[in-house]
């Protein structure tokens, strides 16, 4: 599958912009040319324009707290209301054009610039024999025969020898949480985000913040790195998950019952069941469940 590294301009504005960037620039630009208040800028970006949780933008207070589980905003990037200081969201992927359709009926004009590689298939990373892939599944024990069997926490993971990218999901009780990581074997340093997208804080091994403010810091082709991780969970929730999944993955992910075979009884978690495939040990201990 061809990889889309597609990136967006806006009429007026200088430079691209990827997925969540653009988000970031458009609600920047108009917070500097008009003087609104927190419910004045809540009605020309309104949450369903998200489409999730986050909404397009919250308040710097609502973030810090959202951020103590995952962080899901771009938290240094304030902007300054007349009644408020707010952030905004970094959860973007496919609900992009649920922003975009907003941001024109404000005055805004956005064209896609489509780079993707149509010549090329995945990325020589994740074709390379050398590439080492680890997935990890542990669902609730299912009481009920012939219904699914709801997701606790989950792992995909896969290493080029120079970097390890994982994507998670972990069940806080509502639903599940999902979390992209990055972590570079060379220096040890994590990070974690709450998109494929837009790396921006990092922590070292003592888990002190780093000075890297994108994962171009560390050599490596952000966009690249971003939609491996993106076509990671995609494939994940395709192979393994049920088709409700797909849909609203964060409140329905669950192994069908029709791919029971694969899921074991785990010793050491009563009542849970597990599917465990590849090679655990490209996982780093920061990436390691308890």
């Amino acid at each position: 599958m061809a990889r889309d590294y597609t990136k967006y301009q806006v009429d007026g504005m200088d430079g691209v912009f990827g997925k969540g960037k653009l988000v970031l620039a458009v609600v920047q630009d108009y917070c500097s040319k008009n003087e609104c208040t927190f419910d004045e800028l809540k009605a020309a970006f309104p949450d369903e324009a998200q489409g999730g949780n986050t909404g397009v933008f919250g308040t710097l207070l609502e973030a810090q707290e959202i951020a103590k589980k995952r962080a899901r905003h771009y938290v240094n990037d304030k902007i300054i209301l007349k009644d408020a200081i707010i952030v905004v969201s970094n959860q973007w992927g496919d609900n992009l054009p649920l922003f975009i359709e907003k941001a024109e009926e404000v005055g805004y004009t956005i064209s896609s610039e489509d780079s993707s590689n149509s010549g090329e298939s995945d990325s020589e990373n994740e074709n390379n024999s050398d590439t080492k892939h680890y997935t990890y599944i542990k669902t609730f024990h299912n009481e009920n025969s012939g219904e699914d069997y709801k997701l606790c926490e989950s792992i995909v993971a896969q290493t080029n020898g120079e970097y390890i990218l994982s994507f998670h999901l972990d069940n806080d009780g509502d639903g599940v949480i999902d979390t992209y990581k990055f972590y570079d074997i060379k220096t040890k340093v994590t990070g974690v985000n709450g998109s494929a997208w837009d790396f921006q804080e990092f922590t070292d091994e003592n888990d002190e913040w780093t000075d890297h403010g994108s994962i171009e810091d560390f050599g490596y082709n952000s966009n690249e790195i971003s939609e491996t991780l993106y076509n990671m969970k995609l494939e994940f929730v395709k192979t393994y998950l049920n088709e409700k999944s797909q849909d609203d993955l964060l409140y329905s992910a669950a192994v069908p019952f029709d791919k029971r075979d694969i899921l074991k009884k785990e010793i050491e978690h009563d009542g849970n069941l597990v599917f465990e495939d590849g090679d655990k040990n490209i996982l780093p201990d920061v990436n390691t469940t308890a």
